[in-house]
């Protein structure tokens, strides 16, 4: 039996933004004389809100103020996404074979309504999802479990027969607390990221099989 949905997570696994989050702020510490190295910044992958203590940190280091640093570094962090606005042929290709199965997408994602259209039409795919969850619709954002279950209930699916796909072990555990199984696809960052939890970790979307998802349910 495959499952009644597949909800993905947005930032950094449909589209790489924690790559171009992390290159952007690695960029800025280095003109303030200040390495920040992967383990440092790992563990802010997939956490809403995190580059407010980052902000906070560097202006204590650098005198600039964080509003200072944030207009700084925000235009670089947003030509990298632009250039990363295109689907792997692997997610298209996935996306296609869920739909001719008649199983359900959504996209479940702690990030800001307008932050996630924007990348959702910049990958020109929102008729591929049957609902749009964000961290504006929930009480409580990733590790939390709302927004996944929102999703589940727009679907008009129960959670328990929902396989996520994250890439961050945040994200992992939010599927978790929804009831929901979590495959793990992670980038360049997040595979920094302890994700022993997730009942699957692949490399790619080719690797997300409808025999793998019909296992997943069967647990």
């Amino acid at each position: 039996m495959l499952p009644a949905a597949v909800i993905f997570d947005m930032d950094g696994l449909l589209v790489d933004t924690e790559t171009c989050d992390y290159e952007a702020w690695r960029e800025l510490h280095e003109a303030h004389g200040v390495e920040l190295s992967m383990a440092e910044y790992c563990y802010s992958a997939g956490l809403y809100g995190s580059w407010e203590r980052m902000y906070e940190d560097l202006a204590g280091r650098s005198g600039v103020s964080p509003e200072e640093l944030h207009r700084r570094r925000e235009p670089r962090f947003r030509e990298r996404v632009e250039a990363c606005l295109r689907p792997a042929p692997e997610l298209v290709a996935l996306l296609g074979e869920l739909r001719s199965q008649g199983v359900k997408r959504g996209i479940a994602s702690s990030s800001d309504s307008d932050w996630v259209a924007y990348l959702v039409d910049g990958l020109g795919l929102r008729g591929e999802f049957q609902t749009i969850a964000t961290g504006h619709d929930v009480a409580r954002r990733k590790p939390a479990p709302d927004v996944y279950l929102l999703a589940a209930e727009r679907l008009a699916v129960d959670p328990r027969r929902c396989v996520a796909l994250e890439d961050s072990a945040h994200g992992v555990a939010a599927a978790h607390a929804a009831g929901m199984r979590a495959i793990a696809i992670p980038n360049s960052v997040s595979r920094h990221q302890d994700l022993s939890a997730a009942d699957a970790r692949v490399a790619h979307f080719g690797d997300v099989t409808l025999d793998l998802l019909r296992e997943l349910v069967a647990r």
